[in-house]
Order: C-alpha cells, then structure tokens, then sequence
C-alpha cells in the first residue's frame, strides 16, 4: 500500500510525505503507483516553477521492489509566494484524495491518506 502524510502547521501544507507500492499491478506496469508519482512530481515541479522553490524535495527511488520514499517539506514562506505554495499543495492534496477515493474499495485497499495537525 502506498501511505501519503500530509502535516500541517495549522491551515498550511508543510510537508508530504510518499512511500510504499500500491501493489496493484508488478513494477512498471501499476497505474496507482504512477498516478501517485504524477501527483508527486507534479507538487514538486510547479512549487520550483511557480515558487522558485528548488531543492525542497528527497526522493529515494525504487530499490527493486517498487518501493518508493519521498519527502517534499517547504521552508518558511510567506506573503504572495507562500500563497501560491499553498493552493498547490492543496490541488495536490485534492488529487490524492481523488486517487484513494476511486481506487480503494471494500477488498482491495491500495493507497492511505493521513492528515497529521501540529
């Protein structure tokens, strides 16, 4: 299963963290572990191009059993910057409740979201 924790320092996104393998499908070949990467990836690149935010990110990619861990954790922002960083986070976290909401079922559970508050 694939666990997506998203912590929040009161209404704002800090950090996402991804990891696990969906097990939906062998390595390669599992459209919940890309869908999953897509909205990953897509956090990362539009918080670097939309942001200038670059480096915010550690990704420790699969080892050989389809397990991937990665970490995306924003520094301290504000004003217009820390806006825009927020509605992308927010976008990505809507993304990834659709994802878990039409993938898991009664049977089958391929991908958990945990909000974390501080």
């Amino acid at each position: 299963m694939i666990s997506i924790i998203i912590d929040r320092e009161g209404d704002d996104i800090k950090s996402l963290y991804m990891s696990g393998h969906s097990g939906y499908a062998e390595q390669g070949s599992d459209i919940i572990c890309a869908s999953a990467s897509t909205l990953f990836y897509t956090a990362v690149n539009s918080l670097d191009e939309l942001c200038s935010l670059k480096d915010i990110a550690v990704i420790n990619e699969d080892t050989g059993d389809g397990d991937v861990n990665a970490r995306l954790t924003l520094p301290e922002l504000t004003g217009e910057v820390r806006e825009r960083a927020q509605v992308i986070m927010n976008t990505v976290l809507v993304g990834f409740k659709s994802l878990e909401m039409s993938v898991n079922d009664d049977e089958d559970q391929y991908i958990e979201l945990i909000e974390s508050r501080n």
